[in-house]
């Protein structure tokens, strides 16, 4: 039979073996708790996604009925039972009409959103109050189906605008929706606008036209893009300096190259734009975050007037000495 101290030695040993299997029990029960709340965060982010998703579907099905004409129709266009090329987008917001050539598409990023999102929604909105006067100049890089310009023209009047859209089948509705709205005072130019000039291959987004980008040489999917072609990039400044005067405003939805043109484009050019607004994205080198962009444009003389901050998110500057 063991000792007195040796059976001491013994239950202590055993106790602390014990305790040490308490801890490691405790541990585990920590871990799949922690496991079960980062699943179960998952789980509810996806849900709420889905949730927001259903709520935009439902709120877009309102939006065709109300502002569209022949909802039903553009509503089988959307899910896909009706096909066609090109459909002729007749819409009324308010006193205003409007009428455009679009691609009908079952994805929720089509020709069908930008329309929603500029002419309905007037996501550009905020700029009207710092344009002082009517019938603008403006410079609109990525004029797509030229939705934003039309928009302007008929809250303010265009005095002269220059609508750069570098995809084909997109300049090509670009120049027929300003026909079909008598906006003749507005000139296309088939060309992107960067900070620096070079020619890049382009490919159309079937799924979604409007985000197609400068960046995107290689065709990744045939499901998704359309052929390439080879396509002009300007400089914002070369291409200014054969125009002349000032400009009310600047916009710019680019896919990306809003960043080469704050960063690489003469600060003296941005003095004769008075405000700008432009949708921001990912930065293509990524030397900043989104968050930064205002910073660049602040450095160029301009005031933040809104800055969303987000992929996707609006940025509007006017000039420190525009008096707005």
């Amino acid at each position: 039979m063991p000792s007195l101290p040796i059976r001491l030695v013994n239950m202590r040993a055993n106790e602390t073996e014990r305790k040490a299997g308490d801890d490691r029990s405790e541990a585990g029960r920590l871990r799949f708790h922690l496991k079960s709340s980062k699943k179960n965060a998952q789980t509810g982010y996806i849900y709420m996604a889905k949730l927001r998703a259903q709520w935009d579907h439902v709120k877009a099905v309102f939006q065709i009925r109300r502002h569209f004409k022949n909802p039903w129709l553009i509503t089988l266009l959307r899910l896909g039972l009706i096909k066609l090329p090109y459909f002729p987008y007749r819409i009324q917001k308010g006193p205003t009409h409007y009428t455009l050539l679009a691609r009908p598409s079952s994805t929720a990023m089509g020709d069908l959103f930008v329309l929603k999102e500029v002419l309905l929604e007037e996501t550009y909105r905020d700029v009207l109050p710092l344009l002082n006067k009517k019938d603008i100049r403006l410079v609109d890089i990525g004029a797509n189906l030229g939705s934003f310009t039309l928009w302007i023209s008929k809250k303010i009047g265009i005095r002269e605008a220059f609508c750069f859209e570098p995809e084909a089948d997109s300049f090509q509705l670009l120049n027929f929706n300003f026909y079909l709205n008598d906006l003749f005072a507005a000139k296309t130019l088939e060309c992107a606008v960067g900070g620096e000039e070079r020619t890049i291959k382009l490919a159309l987004r079937k799924a979604n036209p409007a985000a197609t980008s400068i960046y995107e040489d290689i065709i990744t999917s045939p499901t998704d893009t359309g052929i390439t072609r080879s396509v002009p990039v300007v400089s914002l400044a070369n291409w200014s300096h054969g125009v002349d005067g000032h400009f009310d405003l600047l916009k710019v939805d680019c896919e990306g190259a809003e960043w080469e043109i704050v960063r690489k484009t003469d600060p003296q050019i941005f003095t004769r734009f008075g405000v700008i607004v432009a949708e921001v994205h990912d930065d293509p080198e990524h030397k900043q975050p989104v968050s930064e962009f205002k910073k660049l444009v602040e450095h160029l003389g301009y005031r933040t007037v809104r800055s969303d901050d987000r992929v996707q998110g609006l940025y509007i500057g006017v000039r420190n000495d525009s008096g707005s």
